[in-house]
């Protein structure tokens, strides 16, 4: 009997056994199911550096073909851990996503490989293949490097990185079937996009050609409309007037559902006020009033430079500024004019994009620029330094109010035509047909979009949002560049002396001392 019950005893002890390992066996398995299943990354960054943007975001959930990014760089290189993990945040947004990377010192027979199948005449490159088709960023277009140390000894340190702007403008490239046409007026003294100088727009070409846009230049004086295919006029700094039969093609353009962006500087006059462009009129007709004034804001001045050089961080509720007003980020206007709501115009979404402080104003005596101060006749601040404009959405009830009444209405009878059942039909259905509405955006400084300008991280920001929110890609707006940590660590030569004095001596002295206590308190 007393064998009997030892033999149960070890048979419940092992079976107990057993039951707790497949117990912890099937809950390593769930845990490893939902971790796998429902997992969650994290940025720990200060400047949340592998934190994805909306755009990036909307253009990943909207891929219907596979896509593989294959990383051809060295592990030893400063970019390499910051683009695997980018690209791994790339990977878990996407199950059509797919990241190979390939270090050319470990595996040199697969990265030969890579060269020989895509083509590659150098290292440190990123593949973006998509069925054959295949975009290439090169390491040089990833980072802004820091060159001031090189006088003390020091190397460059990387000032910004630019992995997700660049992946992510590669990606639409392959995704999108046609490119976004842009034409840039000439003929009355605008920026152009091939200068290189400070006012310059070839930074600008740069930066919308990785966002997959066509940029071209476009003489308006002598033409009967817009061509044919344009997604967006851009109107940059101009300097002279345009004429009458130029006015009426820009009139007949926006009429036709077209987009436009203007940018006017406050050009001095030889009177005093300001160099008239003819714009001013067309503006106010489509909502946008721009002041005959230069806007000053003492509060948001920008060190070294005269009052009329501002930056400016209030920003208005809409979908260019929202990453601009999440982060407070200022941008910089070097000089700049009023832009504000039109009176009289009735049926648009007219929004405030940036703004000054409550202290900045309109300055309306360009006579005395010397000694500036706020005056009676002064736009008081905060002072609007942008709008955008476009047609108020239609209310449903208008929409079917004429089908409404031609269904109610009296029969008219018609020798050949349709009936009255089909006039009635035909009525409902041609409202679902929307022509295109117009877009426009007016801002009261050129400068802001120049090779100047768009050093300054926000500016890059603003104006890229601008131009995609103009040509209908609302839901790719905003990737700024992100700066990296640069964590460093300096001591002094006596702080290194108190630093190995306490780990050579005090805290090992201090474990012995210790010990010493506890013995004796034991041998008692």
């Amino acid at each position: 009997m007393e064998l009997a019950d030892g033999s149960r005893k070890r048979l419940e002890q092992t079976g107990s056994l057993w039951l707790g390992v497949v117990l912890v066996v099937l809950l390593v398995g769930i845990v490893n199911y939902f971790g796998w299943k429902y997992h969650e990354r994290f940025d720990w960054t200060a400047s949340r550096l592998y934190t994805l943007s909306e755009k990036t975001e909307s253009v990943l959930a909207a891929l219907d073909r596979d896509v593989e990014a294959v990383v051809l760089m060295d592990a030893g290189d400063e970019l390499y851990d910051p683009v695997r993990e980018l690209l791994a945040r790339y990977e878990a947004a996407s199950r059509r996503f797919r990241v190979r990377m390939v270090d050319p010192q470990k595996s040199l027979i697969e990265a030969q490989g890579v060269i020989d199948e895509f083509e590659l005449n150098q290292l440190n490159v990123v593949v973006f293949d998509v069925g054959g088709d295949r975009r290439v960023v090169e390491a040089v277009d990833l980072a802004d490097y820091d060159y001031s140390g090189m006088q003390m000894g020091q190397g460059p340190t990387m000032s910004a990185f630019k992995g997700e702007s660049a992946f992510t403008g590669a990606l639409l490239e392959l995704v999108e079937q046609t490119k976004p046409r842009i034409l840039f007026t000439t003929g009355h003294g605008e920026m152009q996009l091939d200068d290189f100088s400070q006012r310059g727009l070839s930074s600008l070409r740069e930066l919308m050609g990785r966002d997959n846009a066509e940029l071209e230049e476009w003489a308006s004086l002598g033409q009967p409309a817009v061509p044919e295919g344009t997604d967006l006029l851009v109107i940059a700094g101009p300097t002279s007037t345009f004429v009458e039969p130029e006015i009426a093609v820009l009139r007949g353009y926006l009429d036709g559902g077209g987009r436009l962006l203007v940018m006017l500087d406050p050009t001095l006059a030889p009177d005093g006020g300001l160099v008239a462009t003819g714009l001013e009129g067309l503006l106010a007709d489509y909502g946008a009033r721009v002041g005959d004034d230069i806007v000053i804001d003492p509060a948001n001045p920008l060190p070294f430079f005269g009052a009329e050089t501002l930056f400016a961080s209030s920003y208005g509720d809409h979908l260019i500024t929202r990453s601009l007003r999440q982060r407070q980020l200022p941008v910089i206007v070097p000089l700049a004019r009023s832009v504000t709501r039109a009176d009289g115009v009735d049926g648009l979404e007219i929004t405030e994009l940036v703004r000054t402080s409550s202290e900045g104003w309109g300055e309306t005596d360009l006579v005395n620029l010397d000694a500036v101060e706020q005056g009676d006749a002064d736009l008081a601040g905060p002072v609007p330094l942008g709008v955008a404009v476009e047609l108020a959405a239609a209310e449903p009830e208008a929409a079917e109010e004429p089908a409404a009444e031609a269904a109610e209405g009296a029969p008219v009878e018609a020798a050949d035509g349709p009936s009255t059942e089909d006039e009635a039909t035909a009525g409902a259905a041609q409202p679902a047909v929307q022509p295109r509405s117009f877009r426009m955006v007016v801002l009261g400084d050129s400068d802001l979009a120049s090779n100047g300008q768009l050093q300054n991280v926000p500016n890059v920001t603003l104006v890229a949002n601008v131009l995609n929110w103009l040509v209908e890609r609302d839901a790719l707006v905003g990737i700024p560049p992100k700066t990296p940590e640069q964590v460093r660590l300096s001591l002094s030569q006596g702080e290194l002396s108190g630093i190995t004095w306490l780990v050579m001596a005090v805290l090992p002295g201090l474990a012995l001392a210790a010990g010493a206590v506890v013995y004796r308190r034991r041998r008692r």
